[in-house]
């Protein structure tokens, strides 16, 4: 993770997003099903150096489509 003088934070890898509680948000486009998914399956198959660009290796649990949005999903505040 890289942070500017500004503030402004830039996410490379999947390891700078399961260190920074970052989750994947997912919406199937054909069955308009959607959820979270933890980055650590992710980390775990393809290593903490992996892009953010994960797509190709997502599908949908319930109709197996594979035409997937996918957003980074920042942490919640913490109390």
């Amino acid at each position: 993770m890289t942070v500017y003088p500004n503030g402004t934070v830039v996410i490379e890898t999947l390891g700078d997003m399961l260190d920074d509680g970052y989750r994947f948000n997912v919406w199937c486009l054909k069955c308009k099903r959607g959820g979270l998914l933890p980055v650590q399956p992710f980390v775990d198959k393809l290593g903490r150096d992996h892009e953010l660009y994960v797509a190709d290796h997502i599908k949908c649990s319930k109709c197996g489509g594979k035409n997937i949005e996918l957003r980074l999903q920042a942490p919640g505040p913490k109390p």
